[in-house]
């Protein structure tokens, strides 16, 4: 079936006197949020519209020589253009490395405004606490963003992703907190991985909230026997096998094995009713509005938008 749908970007500023990003508070039990996002209040409201159903449109490319390291507290705009590898390749056999990747994320580090183009090895690896914001990849290889690091916290905030074979959000942190906002994800095998065989292994937690998926296999793979904790909530899914897969994970680089898929009590944190998880026909039910977007927004959108559902 095909749906043809109108996106609204964010022209009209009165319509979001009412519009909020959602702040999550401490972690907790089932239903509830995690902290993952409890500065969000510190910062500036974002200029662009979550979730948008259209990928930009890139106007310009610029070819990197090698991988691009954002700084701490360095803000990377990247103005909509498409960046790439210059000798990008894309194996899906292959774990990547940071020197596979187009951006590494120092940590302090923002990377917004920026479309991945097709045929990178690697998207973006987070080597610590940082923000993406309004990110797109265009085709996936193995994996579009991997988070890393000690108690890495990684928000990422609108953007979209597509064609990701294997996995879209990869996680190899040490005790990490992913929470991922506003985000649109077509064609994809898993949405989110906690890594189940890394060499040093710990609790990840991950919170995804007002997403739209369409066509992928799983939304989450994650380790109870590590403590992982999994929630999603307020989003919009069609044509989406599982929401998530339970592992074995280990420590010694071996398959980890299914035990077991859905919700429980502890570890898949979600109830399909009560967090608002819905059957994407076509509409966005929930779309933030920026108060000041970016007068550039619809250069990169035309404005209209057809979904393979």
């Amino acid at each position: 079936m095909k749906l043809t749908t109108s996106v609204l970007l964010p022209l009209l500023p009165a319509l979001s006197s009412s519009a909020a990003v959602r702040r999550q508070n401490g972690d907790g039990p089932q239903g509830s949020g995690d902290a993952t996002q409890g500065d969000l209040g510190a910062r500036p409201p974002p200029r662009f519209p979550f979730p948008v159903i259209e990928f930009p449109v890139a106007k310009e490319t610029i070819v990197f020589n090698e991988t691009r390291y954002i700084q701490p507290g360095e803000v990377f705009d990247g103005g909509m253009k498409r960046y790439e590898r210059q000798e990008g390749s894309c194996n899906e056999q292959a774990e990547g490395t940071d020197a596979d990747t187009v951006f590494n994320l120092l940590p302090g580090s923002t990377i917004r405004n920026v479309i991945i183009g097709k045929h990178q090895a690697e998207g973006i690896h987070a080597l610590g606490d940082a923000w993406v914001e309004n990110v797109w990849w265009e085709d996936v290889c193995e994996d579009a963003l991997t988070s890393k690091g000690l108690n890495t916290q990684l928000r990422v905030i609108g953007g979209g992703a597509r064609n990701a074979t294997d996995k879209i959000f990869q996680d190899n942190s040490l005790g990490g907190k992913v929470n991922i906002t506003g985000f649109y994800a077509e064609t994809f095998g898993t949405f989110y991985q906690s890594c189940g065989n890394c060499l040093n292994q710990a609790k990840r937690n991950v919170t995804i909230e007002n997403v739209i998926a369409i066509n992928g296999t799983r939304m989450g793979i994650i380790n109870p026997n590590y403590g992982d904790e999994y929630r999603i909530k307020d989003s919009q899914i069609v044509d989406v096998t599982r929401y998530v897969d339970k592992e074995i994970g280990n420590n010694v680089q071996t398959v980890p094995y299914t035990v077991g898929t859905g919700p429980d009590e502890k570890y898949a944190l979600y109830n399909l009713t009560r967090d608002h998880i819905t059957e994407f026909k076509g509409e966005v039910l929930n779309q933030y509005t920026p108060a000041d977007p970016y007068p550039w927004l619809g250069e990169f959108w035309k404005g209209n938008s057809t979904a393979k559902l």
